[in-house]
């Protein structure tokens, strides 16, 4: 096979292709849309996951010439497409570096890595110099901190690592050469005096920062051959006969850099001056570290300007922060992170020179910091909210403290940077950065400030990976680069999954002089007693019904998994029928939205006669779902209990009301949440908590307890964990106690355990359980045998024949067969097909004299096919009951025909509404949900203002953390939403509920304003 003969870098890919496709196929590949590529001689096939449809297009590629690429792709777009381009990286991600000198090892992967994405997502320009030793520009295509930037790149030497790019990466990965660097180097080697270039070499001597192993770096030296005499006798008195930095640093090397000063023949690297700057920065910090600690530790807990005495642990930290500057503050739940925080950033202005602080946390928790401010300091406080021209103004007040919720600050980046400047950023419940994938930590991370202190009692929750990204806030040299650490911690199997942790010890020792962690141990004696009670509820029959049936959906895709990788579509599928189970779990009305009442509703009004009726106690209550919570709000107003419910669509200002209602009203005996009130609320005045279910993540329900078991709590606790009998949720409560094994060996100051094992990651553990069975057990029956087995490898034709969302009438398959080849034969000029007397009536957009030949072939002895155009159809129309179409039916419709209208999300939820309400209409209820709930979700999403449609995995948590804050869409609307999509994960849906969803997504439409010019 001619492996080159679709090998297409970026370069190449722009001579075929406009630079957004390029940018959107791009998009696609990484996010790993393609699948089943095949090359057959000449031809390549693969399937790409389109994100408007989660459905595969079957795309086929044709190389006839240099660049002539023949391109049939189900999207039917001209030229070529997006899935196209997505096909062409999955090939070169396959085929393009086998002749890769790199033969293995953790290094060369991570340097074999930085070579494809510099020959895939990297644009390069050049400055001035030449290709073998110049600067260069280099911009990303596509970027993981989602802010496109542009590097400048400092070429030494074109074969070795000689080269410097002013981008993070090469800072901190430890390998001498970045995804920048590597585009230029592949740029150069395309070049016909390449060979000449590379012998030239670089004109001057110069030094650079040499990572020659993964631990420390060198100064090296590079030397010319010939070099004047007085050169060559000071670069003897400092570098060894290898070129190696032979004096003292910082001093040496900073005596060094005044006497080659001004040279010509000699360049000193920027990034060996950084290093050495770095080192002298270390040093001074060091020796302040030790006065500032020493300074604050010899108050005794009493701090200037502090109106409360700290207990002596709490002047530790306070100690700890100020003297580090940059530091992690990981102290269990309850013990007084927010005080110690306050009082550290009280301490750096009043002796540090800090005059602006901006405080990021939860929306849930932004009048709490500000109340906790004034209440020990005496400092301006500034919360920033409203909209966008009121913030700006806000940034401006005269302020020591600035509040900003996470969500803001992707939004506010730009005034953030450019306005407010912070010295000290404060990070709390940072746990919201864990993931350095997303867009929220990236930005996080762009805010520049001389101090940052993160807080989080849960600093580790699922994996080390989430430790890595806090401390990467910290200082990025803590842990090394990712690929490193991974390597330095993780324990894998044959085939690269993570199954364990290994070199612990070390671990606590590197990231103990910028992570501190203290256990609620300190304050055992300060706390009352803690119960803990787990409640097994059975299911009800509804219940049972739905449960199963969603893990029999969910092991049919894990099926698929064992056979091949799922596309992020397959696995939003996946996630959310686990979620439908897990909703099933607490009531069947969170599904279907209808059935009231619940045996876990049952128990809890028992525990609320008993505990809140009968005690007069005040509890707290706890669910992922808000529309269980709404349940719940009616049960207990039903009681004749007071109560406030606390949900994501609750505007931040009005929470910390809520909370001060519940506290001080003693009418008001039960505070309702969803997890959007687990972090950072004080609720001591409740001694029951009661958990209706039970979350992925251990450190959320350590949270939630937290409210009320704390310091300042003066009475016994008592918790309740309400788990459904025999289901999915007891496997979930199962593998949380594998996390907590990991938190409690990494971070706490008593581990000494040196190798953990962990369950294998999240997805994948739950392949394996539901594909082989554990979690796939609770069902009370098993699933049809057809589902049971893996279905057979498709073959090519197959996988071309299928198509995305079509409304198919309900035969032996044959009508789909030949409707699929009129597609596929008119391809865009086809409108729509009609089914009318007994056979199909293509309707195309202009007629041409071929298409009574066409249609001949197309027909089947029992299935006519004729063909017109739109305009003779209007005429036949007019005919009314006469008319030889007065029968028909539509039973294909394309969305590529409609109106262009403003907004293509608008256009796409119109498309799957119609489709949807025309399968309906046929009495054909398979796949309408699917439409209905993408419909909406679209509708929504141009609503927001955004060019996407979230995925239905992420979409609840969009709507309620984003969305519902800003009031764009009303409770009913987001609501229905939310029961769309897990309808759409449910096989069988009654129709009435499908009638309910239709009728909602037609509302939301209309609210949209939008009408097409169809």
């Amino acid at each position: 096979m001619n492996h080159d003969l679709f090998l297409y870098d970026t370069e190449r890919l722009k001579t075929i292709a406009s630079d957004d496709t390029v940018k959107q196929g791009l998009a696609y590949f990484a996010e790993k849309r393609v699948f089943a590529l095949d090359v057959q001689g000449d031809v390549l096939t693969a399937q790409v996951e389109d994100a408007d449809f989660n459905a595969p297009y079957w795309v086929e590629l044709t190389q006839r010439g240099e660049n002539d690429l023949a391109v049939a792709c189900d999207c039917a777009e001209p030229g070529v497409c997006k899935h196209a381009i997505a096909a062409l990286y999955s090939y070169a991600e396959q085929f393009g570096f086998a002749d890769e000198e790199l033969l293995g090892g953790a290094v060369d992967e991570a340097i074999l890595e930085r070579v494809k994405k510099g020959r895939n997502e990297v644009n390069v320009k050049l400055l001035s110099g030449n290709p073998g030793f110049g600067i260069w520009q280099a911009t990303s295509i596509i970027s993981a901190t989602y802010t496109k930037k542009s590097y400048q790149v400092h070429i030494r030497s074109l074969d070795q690592r000689m080269n410097y790019c002013t981008c993070p990466d090469l800072a901190t990965n430890r390998l001498g050469t970045c995804k920048h660097i590597e585009a230029v180097l592949h740029q150069a080697r395309k070049r016909p005096d390449y060979q000449q270039l590379k012998a030239a070499g670089s004109p001057v001597s110069f030094v650079y920062l040499a990572w020659e192993s993964a631990t420390r770096p060198v100064l090296r030296l590079y030397k010319k051959p010939q070099v004047e005499a007085d050169l060559a006798v000071l670069l003897a008195e400092y570098f060894s006969v290898d070129g190696v930095f032979n004096g003292r640093v910082p001093e040496d090397f900073f005596r060094f850099s005044a006497q080659v000063l001004g040279r010509e023949d000699f360049l000193l690297g920027d990034d060996a001056t950084q290093y050495v700057h770095q080192c002298a920065e270390d040093a001074a910090q060091a020796i302040r570290a030790h006065q500032i600690s020493q300074e604050i530790l010899r108050a005794h807990g009493v701090l200037t300007g502090i109106k409360a005495r700290l207990f002596p642990y709490q002047t530790e930290g306070v100690a700890f922060l100020a003297s580090r500057g940059r530091a992690l503050l990981a102290d269990d739940m309850g013990l007084g992170k927010t005080l110690q925080a306050i009082a550290a950033a009280s301490w750096l202005t009043d002796n540090a020179g800090v005059r602006k602080i901006l405080v990021v946390c939860p929306a849930s928790l932004k009048h709490q910091w500000a109340r906790e401010i004034e209440k020990f300091t005496g400092h301006p406080v500034q919360i920033v909210q409203g909209a966008a021209d009121g913030r700006t103004v806000q940034y401006r007040a005269d302020a020591l403290f600035f509040i900003v919720n996470y969500e803001l600050t992707v939004r506010d980046l730009s005034v953030i940077n450019e306005t407010l400047k912070p010295d000290l950023v404060i990070l709390d419940e940072a746990q919201r950065i864990k993931n350095w994938r997303t867009k929220l930590a990236s930005t996080v991370k762009l805010i520049p400030s001389r101090y940052v202190f993160v807080l989080s009692g849960t600093p580790l929750e699922n994996r080390l990976e989430d430790l890595y990204s806090l401390l990467q806030v910290v200082d990025a040299r803590v842990l090394g680069p990712l690929w490193l650490c991974l390597l330095e911690f993780h324990v894998t199997d044959e085939r690269g999954k993570v199954i364990g942790y290994r070199n612990l010890s070390e671990l606590r020792r590197r990231i103990a002089p910028v992570m501190l962690r203290r256990n609620r141990s300190l304050v055992n004696d300060q706390l009352p007693e803690r119960t803990e009670v787990r409640l097994d509820i059975p299911l009800d029959d509804k219940q049972k019904g739905l449960h199963d049936s969603a893990l029999s959906a969910a092991g049919n895709l894990a099926q698929i998994a064992k056979r091949r990788p799922l596309t992020p579509g397959e696995q939003n599928r996946l996630m959310s029928a686990l979620q439908q189970a897990r909703m099933a779990c607490d009531a069947a009305g969170l599904v279907d939205k209808t059935t009231q009442g619940s045996p876990k509703l049952d128990e809890l009004a028992r525990l609320l006669e008993d505990l809140c009726l009968q005690s007069d106690r005040k509890a707290v209550i706890f669910s992922q779902w808000a529309l269980m919570t709404e349940m719940v709000e009616t049960l207990v107003k039903g009681m004749g209990l007071g109560c406030v419910r606390l949900h994501g669509g609750v505007p931040s200002a009005r929470r910390g009301e809520l909370m001060d209602k519940f506290l001080n009203d003693v009418a008001v005996q039960v505070f309702i949440s969803t997890d959007a009130g687990a972090t950072g609320l004080n609720l001591q005045a409740a001694t029951v908590l009661i958990n209706l279910d039970m979350p992925w993540n251990p450190a959320l329900l350590d949270q939630r307890i937290a409210r009320i078991h704390r310091l300042g709590q003066k009475q016994n606790v008592q918790i309740f964990l309400l788990l459904a009998e025999d289901s999915y949720e007891q496997h979930v409560a199962r593998l949380v106690q594998g996390k907590r094994d990991l938190f409690v060996n990494v971070v706490s100051p008593e581990a000494s355990e040196d190798v953990v094992g962990v369950p294998q990651k999240l997805l994948q553990t739950l392949i394996d359980d539901l594909a082989g069975g554990e979690a796939a057990a609770v069902t009370s029956e098993q699933a049809p045998a057809e589902a049971a087995d893996a279905p057979a490898p498709e073959t090519c034709a197959e996988r071309a024949t299928e198509k995305p969302y079509q409304a198919e009438p309900q035969d032996d398959g044959k009508t789909r067969r030949i409707i699929e080849k009129i597609q596929a034969a008119f391809q865009t000029r086809l409108v729509r097909v009609l089914a009318s007397g007994g056979g199909l009536l293509a309707v195309v957009n202009q007629a041409h004299d071929s298409d009574e030949e066409a249609a001949q072939a197309l027909s089947e002895p029992d299935i006519p096919v004729a063909v017109v155009d739109s305009r003779t159809l209007s005429g036949l129309q007019r005919l009314g009951a006469q008319s030889p179409v007065a029968e028909s039916r539509l039973v294909y419709e394309s969305a590529a025909n409609d109106q262009p209208t403003a907004n293509p999300l608008l256009k796409s939820a119109e498309a799957k509404l119609r489709s949807a309400e025309i399968l309906l209409e046929q009495q054909a209820t398979a796949g309408v949900m699917d439409l209905l709930a993408s419909s909406m979700l679209a509708t929504a999403a141009a609503l927001a203002g955004l060019d996407q449609a979230p995925s239905a995995e992420s979409a609840a948590l969009w709507l309620y953390g984003e969305v519902m804050p800003k009031q764009l869409l009303t409770q009913e609307q987001a609501t229905a939403i939310v029961r769309a999509l897990a309808l759409s994960q449910n096989q069988g849906v009654p129709v009435n509920l499908i009638e309910q969803s239709l009728a909602e997504a037609r509302l939301l439409y209309s609210a949209s304003g939008y009408k097409s010019a169809g």
